[in-house]
């Protein structure tokens, strides 16, 4: 059925692009898809291209920002929207740069993320080379890329090395962050040997010393992530698709996602780039664009943050979970509804389980949690309104176990028997030829009834289950006549056992169990020899 859905969106977006239609019918198509697919990036972008179309930038950006929300940690996302910034804000470069900033803080320590990288430097570049200046962003790039547990580390090594070649010490290294540096490197052990041409402040020394601290730097920072980077290689999928993730792409995932919870995190404090370190929320963000239909890392993303005492955090990923990606789910809409009861947030748990109940088909869990959130709330009236509202709803044998169990609550914990009775008896009404519905009641009014004793035929209990009994069996019984056979035989069998009232059916009842009864077999008559 997703599939199915994702399919007949996408037909009418292309259809609507190749015939040119009113922009005003595209948009409204590509906003259907992108209400139940947010993380599809790629049309994003059509969306927002389609305000350029109209010559309508801010419109565009809009877009892109209401895009970066859904897609926070997407490196094809931001890198979109950067490469937007570049293209159409080339007279407002501090607006560019702190565009980049914020992707960087989402995304920029994805394994993945050499393209947002690549994009930043080369827009250093051009606008250093654009006013003659020297390329101190540029290296100050490298010097945060190559913190990072980036696939491309040594190919970023590699090209700092020959873009270094070329430039000054003070370029590659401000003055005051190279004491900064010494004393990190130092604190790691990895501070590198000092030899004789590096001792002095001319330019030839001062720039030997300072690329043998980023080296030292380098080199750390290989072994550091060596442990995360043979994790995250096996990985390939790393963006959303509506198709399911293979157990493969999973498992690697979840390989990642323990090693990441259980390694310590705070004691690299790098003064060029304080971001080296992936935190495990970081992880988990990334892991849910492939693995967005999987229910279950949902939860472990809750729990994780729940035992780490980040409550809003959880509520934030469950209210994503079952507000976009498993609205339709009832299971998970009922998980959000349990976290939030236990954490207070009964009117958000009582909104969950009602927009479960409303789900197609109507299902007895829905109606069930909605009750005993109500039970467990000390709101006796409002149970009784998902009991009642369930009876409404529910059709067959769950509306049979739902009037059991309403009737059983009823009795024991609200001692109102006689409510049990009608709820049922409501049922009944709705649904007069359902076998387990009488089956019910006559549960519900044998649950009454005391140990057999002299004189206990003539209890209330007793009455009422002979009562049912012979509704059962009765001419105008609306049961089918197998139902009203066992009904039949019930009522032969508990007309002899002790303390069953005594009185004389009527006769039309008596002709009418007669009627269900099964006839007797006759015995074979043998032809004479």
């Amino acid at each position: 059925a997703l599939h199915m859905t994702f399919a007949l969106l996408v037909s009418r977006v292309v259809d609507l692009e190749q015939q040119g239609r009113d922009p005003v019918q595209l948009r409204q198509a590509l906003e259907a898809l992108l209400d139940r697919y947010p993380l599809c990036f790629g049309y994003w972008k059509r969306r927002a291209e389609l305000e350029l179309a109209a010559a309508d930038e801010p419109a565009a950006v809009a877009v892109y920002e209401r895009a970066v929300v859904p897609c926070a940690y997407s490196v094809e996302m931001w890198t979109l929207y950067c490469a937007h910034a570049a293209r159409h804000w080339a007279d407002e470069p501090e607006r560019v740069r702190g565009l980049f900033e914020r992707a960087l803080q989402y995304v920029g320590s994805d394994y993945a993320a050499d393209g947002i990288w690549d994009k930043y430097i080369a827009y250093e570049s051009a606008v250093a080379e654009a006013a003659a200046a020297d390329m101190g962003r540029v290296s100050a790039l490298y010097a945060r890329v190559l913190a990072l547990p980036l696939r491309l580390h040594d190919v970023y090594w590699a090209r700092f090395a020959e873009f270094a070649a070329t430039r000054t010490a003070s370029e590659l290294l401000a003055a005051e962050s190279e004491a900064a540096l010494a004393s990190f490197l130092t604190r790691q052990g990895a501070h590198p040997v000092t030899t004789e041409e590096m001792r002095g402040e001319d330019e030839g020394a001062r720039k030997l010393r300072v690329y043998a601290l980023l080296e030292a730097r380098y080199h750390f920072y290989v072994a550091f992530h060596a442990p995360r980077r043979a994790l995250e290689e096996p990985i390939r999928r790393r963006y959303y698709h509506v198709a399911p993730l293979p157990a493969a792409e999973l498992a690697a995932w979840r390989r990642l996602l323990s090693w990441g919870a259980a390694q310590p995190t705070g004691h690299v404090c790098d003064p060029l780039e304080p971001m080296a370190e992936v935190l495990p929320s970081f992880t988990y963000e990334r892991c849910l664009l492939p693995g967005a239909s999987v229910r279950s890392l949902w939860k472990e993303y809750a729990l994780f943050l729940e035992g780490k005492g980040a409550v809003e955090d959880a509520r934030g990923v469950l209210a994503r979970a079952s507000g976009v990606f498993f609205r339709d789910c009832a299971p998970m809409l009922l998980y959000h509804a349990q976290f939030e009861e236990a954490h207070g947030g009964l009117d958000a748990a009582r909104a969950l389980c009602a927009a479960t109940c409303a789900l197609p088909p109507p299902a007895i869990d829905a109606y069930l949690a909605a009750a005993n959130l109500e039970r467990r709330a000390g709101n006796t009236d409002g149970m009784r309104a998902a009991f009642a509202a369930a009876v409404d709803a529910l059709r067959g044998e769950p509306l049979a176990a739902l009037v059991r169990h309403a009737a059983a609550v009823e009795r024991k914990l609200c001692g109102d028997h006689a409510r049990g009775v009608a709820l049922i008896e409501s049922a009944i009404a709705r649904e007069p030829a359902n076998e387990l519905l009488w089956d019910a009641a006559l549960e519900c009014a044998t649950s009454a009834v005391v140990p057999a004793a002299a004189g206990a035929g003539d209890s209330p209990a007793y009455q009422a289950a002979a009562a049912l009994l012979e509704r059962m069996i009765a001419a105008d019984s609306p049961l089918p006549p197998p139902a009203r056979r066992r009904a039949a035989a019930r009522h032969r069998r508990d007309s002899r056992s002790p303390g069953w009232p005594r009185r004389g059916a009527p006769a039309q009842t008596r002709a009418a169990a007669a009627a269900a009864a099964p006839p007797c077999p006759r015995p074979a008559v043998r032809s004479a020899a």
